[in-house]
Formats: C-alpha cells, sequence, structure tokens
C-alpha cells in the first residue's frame, strides 16, 4: 500500500503547496484560483509511482 499526498500548483514546473487529502488539495486550489484570477493544478503524488496529474481548476 503506498501513502499519496497532493499537489497545487500554479504551473506544471512552479514549486507545490503540499496538501494531505485531495479534498483539502480542491479546496486550497479553489480558493487560490480565485484569488489569483489563473488556472490552479492538482497533481497526485505517489512514492512508487511519481507524480500524476489529477485535473485543472479555474
Amino acid at each position: 500500500m503506498s501513502w499519496h499526498t497532493y499537489e497545487i500548483r500554479d504551473y506544471a514546473d512552479d514549486l507545490p503547496i503540499i496538501c494531505a487529502t485531495l479534498a483539502e488539495a480542491k479546496q486550497r486550489g479553489r480558493r487560490r484560483a480565485a484569488r489569483l484570477g489563473i488556472e490552479v493544478l492538482i497533481y497526485e503524488m505517489d512514492p512508487m509511482c511519481g507524480e500524476r496529474f489529477l485535473m485543472a481548476l479555474h
């Protein structure tokens, strides 16, 4: 069993904001997108498989 974390980023190569759950990442991502007026990307981080893009929030 692997332990996943989630990251929100303003751009694909940007420094991440690490979140413990997908719900937290969505909530923080929506607030950030609304505040900055930009698209925010959410990635799932798996120590065994690496990163996987999940969604973009507007």
